[in-house]
């Protein structure tokens, strides 16, 4: 059991329903109470469909050109989460019943969350409450509960349990307006249209307010009892649909209820109605009043378990980093959509932080773990890029580009969400990030037939967007004006060093992927359909080897930007602990006017493209930038984890790691209860196989560094490469890599060249 709470503190609601929320990368329902949220307490109430949103109007006083109008907003759907308890007419809940024992549990292995509940009726008598959640990995379409509630006194007299579950429709998505990170205004974005009682299952069909898309949900209850032992009604009600399940029992019997809701969308689905109803068709079929176990628990739990073989790590010497890493991985696993239309928003399908925008995180924090756990997901991800490219390829020139894509900084169908462009649009280098996940696909699978029929096309169009935005100087140099690093407190500047080198990366990819695909014969489609021009590939390598790559002689590390060491430097010391994040606190263009960085970014790019820059230089710049980033970002920590690692600094290391890996169980950024920190997730599984491993991916091939912290007897996890499973085991001894399936591969182990399985 990864996580268990007991009790319950009202004040932590809104965090459980993030902590305890179950999602498939399809849907996401957060960890509500069923029976509805006591008054006046913080709820944030909210199923998702990963990708179905709603558009809303981007105001400006003074709206300039380029800037966008509209923006997308992941919605909060029909709330499937309600069914109310009455025994004897009395109804169940936390605020006024008096409740004995309460406990929640998340169990990663299986795939489930669980309630347990023990409340003692006005009459004395001792009711257990048993709830079983999943968004079933099976059937990405349905959420299923199991409600089990009976009397514990064996002698009791006959009792009525009456069960009522809903459909609502009159939802609203969360707002705060002192928060940026959340929606400021609160808003209606589904609307019923439809709502229909049909064989016992209720049927419902909502639209947007202003996307047009359309939303079917069907809901059934099948009760574990004789049809002659129970009352079923169902009815249409003004905001959706319900069902009253009433049985009357002796002794400790008492309800069991299995209850179905499929949802089906419009983005994927032609008829959306017709395909709910299928899929619950489908479900009911599996439905079996003798099983021990729900068939459909079982088969979502089967594809859990094979998904943990391929993924295990394992750390021997400490169990509870141990459970927080697997509770990490296991929600990494739930946020990803693998339909080629979704990614993986920056809160995942856990709440509304964001808007569910998808941003760099996936590519670069996220990607990498699917990338040797479940290299089918990790295409769906550049799938998702590919297919958003025209989109990149508008944005370019809406940002005055003639040619080449330019991916925006924040989005949920392909275009531009961020009306805020210094710290949004400017952030060119998620173009890079994007060009960089397909150059990582293509090292770690070898898999040309994708790459010729998606990858060549991204790597080149993109490759086209730096040809664009930068320019040769007096110096001879390749310099790229106006753009923002990763570090949101130092925005439009030239020459970031994460940018540049993301470009490079980028230029001599498209290169590379471009001559290994002529020589097969399969680029001949692509060069037709962009219009292609071997002499681009010229432009390319120059631009590329005459990169301008900021570096300061005196201090001997590379500067973040061309003015950024001209700075005065940010007391971090003496500013008062209540003034971070400093974002919500200070002006923007004060926090400019500093070095100060907010996160990793010249120390993720030495993460990143390590190759040519010496390792005293990558030192000093490590411990310079040290000094002055406050990790606003949960995205930061994990990344100077894994280049303390990288130094030999093995106890930083851990130190990061520990707080990396408890950000979303510790709520050390205080905003968890809008969803989980994603790309957090991602980094706490690099630290321990990119940092504490030292696995680097590159044209060379699979590479390792192995370190231990002090405090671990050992670590081990798995991962695949080029179609084999491979297992990595570090202990005081040393470490070894085994082949567990698949054929011999190379790799390198502090640079030696290995080959593993022969």
């Amino acid at each position: 059991m990864e996580l268990m709470k007991t009790g319950f503190n009202p004040d932590e609601l809104a965090l459980e329903e993030t902590l305890f929320h179950v999602a498939n990368g399809y849907l996401g329902v957060r960890g509500s109470l069923e029976e509805g949220c006591p008054e006046g307490v913080q709820t944030i109430r909210g199923c998702y469909v990963n990708g179905f949103y709603d558009t809303v109007d981007l105001h400006y006083p003074e709206r300039l050109y380029g800037f966008p109008e509209k923006a997308q907003r992941l919605i909060n759907l029909p709330d499937v989460q309600t069914m109310r308890l009455f025994v004897d007419g009395e109804e169940f809940n936390m605020q006024n019943s008096e409740i004995l024992e309460h406990t929640r549990e998340l169990d990663s292995r299986s795939g489930t969350a669980k309630r347990k509940i023990k409340w003692r009726t006005s009459k004395g008598i001792d009711v257990s409450i048993y709830i079983i959640r999943i968004a079933s990995f099976a059937r990405p379409e349905l959420f299923y509960t199991e409600y089990l509630a009976f009397n514990d006194d064996f002698n009791a007299p006959i009792m009525e349990f009456e069960l009522v579950s809903e459909i609502n429709c009159n939802v609203f998505n969360f707002s705060d307006d002192n928060d940026p990170r959340v929606a400021s205004e609160k808003i209606q974005h589904i609307f019923l249209d439809n709502a229909e009682i049909v064989d016992d299952v209720g049927m419902v069909q909502c639209s947007t307010g202003a996307s047009d898309l359309k939303l079917a949900l069907c809901q059934y209850l099948h009760v574990h009892q004789d049809d002659d032992k129970y009352k079923r009604v169902n009815k249409v009600t003004a905001n959706g649909v319900e069902t009253r399940i009433t049985i009357k029992t002796k002794g400790d019997r008492g309800l069991l209820v299995e209850r179905l809701v499929t949802i089906s969308d419009s983005r994927r689905q032609e008829d959306p109605r017709t395909h709910a109803w299928q899929v619950m068709e489908d479900s009911i079929d599996m439905l079996d009043n003798k099983a021990v176990e729900s068939q459909l628990q079982e088969e979502h739990s089967d594809l859990l378990w094979d998904f943990w073989v391929g993924a295990e790590i394992q750390i021997d010497g400490d169990r509870d980093l141990q459970k927080s890493l697997t509770f990490n991985m296991f929600q990494l696993l739930q946020s990803a959509g693998r339909d080629g239309i979704t990614s993986v928003a920056s809160k995942g399908l856990s709440g509304e932080g964001y808007e569910g925008h998808y941003f760099w995180d996936t590519e670069i924090y996220v990607f990498p773990f699917f990338l040797y756990t479940q290299p089918e997901t990790a295409k769906s991800l550049l799938q998702f890029r590919y297919n958003t490219l025209d989109g990149a390829r508008q944005h370019a020139v809406i940002m005055g580009h003639k040619s080449g894509a330019l991916y925006p900084w924040r989005t949920i169908s392909g275009s531009e969400c961020s009306s805020f462009f210094p710290a949004g649009s400017a952030q060119y280098h998620l173009t890079g990030d994007v060009a960089h996940a397909f150059m990582q696909y293509y090292y770690a699978t070898d898999d040309v037939t994708y790459m010729s029929e998606s990858g060549l096309e991204v790597l080149l169009e993109t490759a086209r967007l730096w040809i664009e935005a930068g320019n040769y100087g007096s110096d001879g140099k390749f310099h790229i004006h106006s753009v923002t690093g990763p570090d949101e407190y130092t925005c439009c500047v030239s020459d970031n060093y994460y940018t540049n080198r993301t470009a490079q990366h980028n230029l001599l990819g498209a290169v590379e992927v471009y001559s290994r695909l002529k020589e097969a014969a399969l680029h001949t489609t692509t060069v037709a359909k962009i219009n292609f021009n071997e002499a681009e590939l010229e432009a390319f390598t120059q631009a590329a080897e005459a990169m301008y790559l900021p570096y300061c002689e005196e201090l001997g590390i590379h500067a973040q930007d061309s003015t950024f060491l001209d700075k005065p430097i940010w007391d971090l010391a003496t500013t008062p602990k209540e003034k971070f994040p400093l974002l919500l606190h200070y002006h923007p263009l004060y926090l400019y006017r500093y070095q100060v960085c907010k996160q990793a970014d010249t120390v993720l790019a030495h993460f990143l493209f390590e190759d040519g820059v010496p390792e005293d230089v990558m030192r000093r710049t490590y411990m310079y930038y040290d000094k002055i980033t406050t990790h606003d970002s949960s995205l930061s920590g994990c990344i100077f984890g894994i280049m303390a690692s990288r130094l030999g600094l093995t106890q930083k290391a851990y130190e990061y790691f520990t707080e990396s890996v408890r950000c979303d169980l510790d709520n050390t950024h205080g905003n968890t209860k809008d969803g989980l920190h994603v790309a957090n997730l991602g980094g706490s599984w690099m630290a321990v196989v990119c940092g504490f491993a030292g696995l680097r991916l590159s044209k060379k091939g699979l590479s390792f560094r192995f370190s231990l912290p002090e405090k671990w007897r050992g670590y081990s996890f798995r991962l695949q490469y080029r179609g084999s499973l491979l297992q990595v085991n570090i202990n005081k001894q040393g470490g070894d890599i085994k082949l567990m399936k698949g054929n011999p591969v190379t790799v390198f182990v502090d640079g030696v060249e290995l080959r593993v399985g022969e």
